[in-house]
C-alpha cells in the first residue's frame, strides 16, 4: 500500500500542469484560433469536449502504449518507445504544434530522470542524445508513469488532465476567464476526459484517427500573427 501512495503522489506530481517543462509558452493553436474570432469564453468546454473526444483520443493512446513497455521495465523496450515516438510525431500535421509537443516531452523526461534517478529513463535520456529522436510529451508521460509502476488508463486520464488544464490556463491569458469559471470548466471535463483515457488504453494505435483540422490550420497559422503571447 505504502508502495501504490508513494507512486500516486509522485504521479500526482508529475501532472501538475504547473511542471516546468514550458507548458505556460504553448497554446497549440488556441492563441490563432481565438485571434480570428473562432473560440470565445462560452465556447471553451464545448471546444475542449471536442478536442478531447480527436486528439486527446490519440494522445491517451499512445500515453497508454508507452506505459505498457515502461511496466515491462526492459531496456530493448526503448527501441519500439522510439518508434511510437515517430509515429505520434508524423500524425502531428502542423509544425508549431509539433515542435513545442517534442520540446516538453525532452524536458518532461529529462526532468522525470534527474528526479527518480531510475536507471530505465536515465537509459531513454541517453538514448535521445544518441538518436536525436523527438519524442513526445505523451509517450514520455506514459513511459514515466509505467516505470513508477501506475496503470495505463490511470496514467492516460492523468496526461489528459495536465494538457487540458495547461490549455485552459492559456484561455485565461487570452481570454476573459476568471479563476472560477476556469474551474467550473475543468470540473465539467472530467467525464470527457475519462473517456478519452478509456477509448485510447483500448484502441489500437492504427485504428484511431484524429480529424482536427481547424485546431491544425491554426497551429499552422500561428507564426503569421501580428503579436504573439506563445511561441505556439
Amino acid at each position: 500500500m505504502h508502495d501504490n501512495l508513494t507512486a500516486f503522489l509522485r504521479l500526482q506530481q508529475l501532472a501538475d500542469s504547473a511542471l516546468p517543462i514550458g507548458g505556460a509558452a504553448h497554446s497549440f493553436g488556441l492563441e490563432s484560433l481565438i485571434d480570428c474570432g473562432l473560440l470565445d469564453v462560452d465556447g471553451i468546454e464545448s471546444f475542449f469536449i471536442d478536442y478531447l473526444e480527436e486528439a486527446g483520443v490519440l494522445e491517451a493512446a499512445y500515453c497508454a502504449l508507452s506505459c505498457e513497455l515502461g511496466r515491462a521495465n526492459a531496456g530493448d523496450n526503448l527501441d519500439r518507445w522510439l518508434i511510437l515516438n515517430i509515429e505520434l510525431g508524423a500524425r502531428k500535421l502542423a509544425r508549431e504544434s509539433r515542435e513545442a509537443s517534442a520540446s516538453m516531452g525532452r524536458r518532461f523526461l529529462e526532468l522525470a530522470a534527474r528526479v527518480s534517478d531510475l536507471p530505465l529513463l536515465q537509459s531513454a535520456v541517453g538514448r535521445l542524445a544518441q538518436s536525436g529522436t523527438q519524442v513526445h510529451l505523451a509517450a514520455c508521460f506514459g513511459l514515466v508513469a509505467g516505470v513508477l509502476g501506475i496503470e495505463p488508463q490511470l496514467a492516460s486520464a492523468a496526461y489528459l488532465q495536465q494538457s487540458v488544464t495547461t490549455l485552459v490556463s492559456c484561455c485565461q491569458r487570452l481570454l476573459p476567464l476568471g479563476q472560477t469559471r476556469a474551474h467550473e470548466v475543468l470540473w465539467r471535463l472530467k467525464p470527457a476526459i475519462v473517456r478519452a483515457a478509456r477509448r485510447g488504453a483500448d484502441a489500437p494505435t492504427d485504428r484511431l484517427g484524429c480529424f482536427t483540422p481547424l485546431l491544425d490550420v491554426a497551429s499552422a497559422r500561428h507564426p503569421t500573427l501580428e503579436t504573439r503571447l506563445f511561441i505556439s
